[in-house]
């Protein structure tokens, strides 16, 4: 039964006979990507990379990508930040283990990271693409949020449960997990973890925020309702550092939109100096305790968090450049669990592979925030741009704590491409038909002057 994993790709390449790539990538993969958990996967050749239901979706799509020869595609200096990311990867898991192994990495990598980042900066043409691509994705965290409350009260995630009774072999989680906090069950839906839920949420509700000030939704109701189930996840995952992360993305969405961005600065440094006052004493007493001392599960946890950045640092620093492998990382006092995505990718990949996470993530946070201060407070796109930083703070705020596991890591590169389309093309011309964005026409011999009507 493992075989029903090639059924997206026959729906994919099906849908490719007659309908454009850019609309089987909205309606075959990036559903088959949100709906079916990643780790499910078979080998249909012995030796080769591992098949998922989102890949069997998005090879098709590849194929008639290539064919026609990467249309829509300009390389940009950010492509080659996640290429070498990417292949330092690899190389560091190849000097760790064997070239078979590295090879999977590196594909599945390119899978997961590079392709689904560069189809979307080549498929978005006009404004019409781009809007139905986040519409689509708040529909799709909005259906997962329904399910995700009810195994926060019922303990059952229909993602999972579903696939697992008809799998012929053991997956990850296969004994089943259930992580509760305060009395509930952690729901964590497709996304294979509570943390990875929370952070996919923190991700999509602010692009649901903004989806809905543009009345892009059928009426009003349907866009309220979707902006809340997108929020409502985040909590039902009980995960901390992407609520915490969203309420960040709240305040700089609010920052944003705001005509006057001044007072709303003085205002919140004021209340950010009292809250630090009152709350970092209490915090240096809280922290200041060791897992056998705390008192609570919270204060265990972060207790936990200290000593494991205390005890990895040293480990990282055995292995600065290419780390240890994805799958030979040294447990240090028991401390199997390496909260941090950081911190984890500097123990398996190096630190170099970690600079260029960094810049990745730092550049694209300040690329777009400079696209966002150089337009007008209550321009469309400038508020979608205020709704991606929002998101990307949360990302980079959450994954300090957390990891990045699970369909994250696609939907990240994913964003980050649609950040690259808004600030690659700011400068040419967003039309309503279906016509590409195209560039003012130049006539005259060589004078370059720019025809007016």
């Amino acid at each position: 039964m493992d075989k029903i994993i090639l059924i997206p790709l026959l729906i994919s390449a099906g849908m490719l006979m007659r309908r454009e790539p850019k609309d089987v990538f909205i309606l075959v993969f990036l559903p088959t990507l949100t709906l079916f958990p990643t780790y499910f996967d078979t080998e249909l050749v012995s030796g080769t990379p591992e098949l998922y239901f989102w890949s069997a979706a998005l090879i098709p799509i590849l194929v008639v990508w290539m064919m026609r020869k990467f249309e829509g595609y300009r390389f940009h200096w950010m492509d080659l930040v996640i290429l070498l990311y990417i292949l330092t990867v690899f190389y560091g898991q190849w000097m760790n283990s064997d070239y078979k192994k590295a090879q999977k990495v590196l594909f599945n990598n390119m899978m997961a990271i590079f392709f689904p980042y560069a189809l979307v900066r080549s498929i978005i043409t006009n404004k019409d693409t781009l809007m139905e691509m986040i519409k689509v994705m708040t529909f799709l965290g909005a259906f997962v949020a329904i399910f995700n409350v009810i195994e926060f009260r019922m303990f059952t995630s229909y993602f999972d449960e579903l696939l697992r009774r008809i799998w012929p072999s053991s997956v990850m989680w296969d004994t089943g997990m259930v992580m509760s906090r305060w009395g509930f069950k952690r729901a964590f839906g497709p996304f294979s973890h509570p943390i990875s839920a929370g952070y996919f949420f923190s991700l999509i509700a602010p692009l649901a925020i903004w989806c809905y000030s543009q009345n892009l939704y059928r009426n009003k109701t349907i866009g309220k309702a979707v902006v809340l189930l997108n929020i409502v996840g985040i909590f039902v995952s009980l995960s901390r550092a992407p609520m915490l992360g969203f309420f960040m993305g709240l305040i700089i969405i609010f920052y944003g939109w705001s005509k006057n961005k001044a007072a709303i600065v003085a205002v919140l440094l004021i209340i950010l100096t009292i809250v630090l006052l009152m709350l970092v004493p209490k915090f240096i007493e809280y922290a200041s305790v060791t897992r056998a001392t705390a008192e609570t599960t919270e204060q265990r946890n972060v207790a936990y968090r200290k000593e494991m950045w205390e005890a990895y640092t040293e480990v990282v620093m055995e292995r600065p450049y290419l780390g240890w492998g994805r799958f030979s990382i040294p447990s240090v006092k028991g401390m199997e669990s390496i909260d941090s995505e950081y911190l984890g990718v500097a123990l398996a990949s190096g630190l170099i592979a970690l600079s260029f996470y960094l810049v990745f993530l730092l550049g694209m946070l300040v690329r777009l925030y400079r696209f966002a201060m150089d337009g007008v407070h209550d321009h469309p796109w400038s508020r979608l741009s205020w709704c991606l930083i929002a998101g990307w703070v949360s990302a980079i705020f959450s994954q300090g704590t957390v990891y990045s596991g699970a369909q994250t890591v696609h939907y990240i590169y994913m964003l980050g491409g649609i950040g690259q389309v808004l600030i690659l093309l700011s400068s040419k011309e967003w039309i309503d038909k279906k016509e590409e964005i195209i560039e003012p026409e130049y006539i005259g011999r060589g004078f370059n002057f720019s025809r007016i009507v």
